[in-house]
């Protein structure tokens, strides 16, 4: 059963990450509800969130207001840009990640992973808004670590 809430208006500002002061980007309640630890679930107040992207930061959502805050160790996946260290996700919603796009490009040269997500995405199959931490589409992670992947290759580093 889903709930119902009560958003709490705010000024208008899109807030900062308490931590580092970078502007952060909307994200909805089904993103947040889905991944957080349910402990945390009950925690969350009811206001909207925001995403924090900045890789060298803890923090995943900040509340409306500021006064709530939810690092990346209250969820249930890994936060792929705020990753060092594999298995870094790139696509939530069919299980790629950073050494699937490497291990490809090394062995074959290239990658056909981006056109297997695009396939599943015309499919309908695609659940970003509940599976990706920024709620958001992953094509654009992917088709970086790609680019980042075949530089790699091309350098003799991969």
């Amino acid at each position: 059963m889903s709930k119902t809430y009560c958003v709490v208006p705010h000024t208008g500002a899109i807030p900062v990450c308490p931590m580092n002061s970078q502007v952060t980007k909307p994200v909805g309640r089904q993103t947040i509800e889905s991944l957080v630890k349910p402990e945390v679930r009950a925690e969350l107040t009811p206001q909207p969130y925001y995403f924090c992207d900045a890789p060298d930061c803890n923090t995943v959502y900040v509340s409306a207001l500021g006064d709530h805050v939810i690092t990346k160790d209250l969820l249930t996946v890994r936060v792929g840009i705020k990753e060092t260290v594999d298995p870094i996700p790139l696509c939530y919603c069919f299980g790629y990640d950073r050494k699937d796009v490497r291990d490809d490009v090394r062995r074959k040269g290239d990658t056909g992973i981006q056109k297997i997500i695009v396939e599943h995405m015309k499919a309908g199959e695609c659940r970003c808004e509940v599976t990706n931490p920024s709620g958001g589409c992953c094509l654009g992670t992917v088709s970086k670590e790609i680019m980042v992947a075949r530089a790699l290759k091309d350098q003799g580093l991969l």
